[in-house]
């Protein structure tokens, strides 16, 4: 009988030690799960500011475009010779005259 009491307090001292150590995992994973969820929201805002941030980068790219056309309409019509600038001016002249007069009939 000594020997079966031994057994039975040696497989309840296991049990005893696999049950704290089954308590010490199942918290380890909810935190690790509390932690994870946490990351996932993390993630989603960051995407979320992410896709914000392009848009706005696109943005910002295409006024500096508009900007850097209109600068090389400008330089296109500072390279043109005297000579064709005042055809230009005439011309422009000419339609406003033309307005003009349409709008005084």
């Amino acid at each position: 009988m000594p020997d079966i009491t031994k057994k039975y307090d040696f497989f309840m001292t296991e049990i005893s030690s696999l049950e704290k150590q089954i308590y010490v995992h199942l918290q380890k994973f909810e935190e690790i799960k509390e932690t994870n969820k946490k990351l996932k929201a993390t993630v989603d805002q960051l995407r979320k500011e992410n896709e914000a941030l392009l848009l706005k980068q696109e943005e910002l790219e295409s006024k500096l475009k508009e900007k850097f056309l209109d600068l090389e309409d400008i330089n296109a019509i500072n390279s043109l010779d005297p000579g064709e600038k005042e055809k230009i001016k005439s011309k422009i002249n000419d339609f406003i005259s033309r307005i003009d007069y349409h709008l005084g009939s």
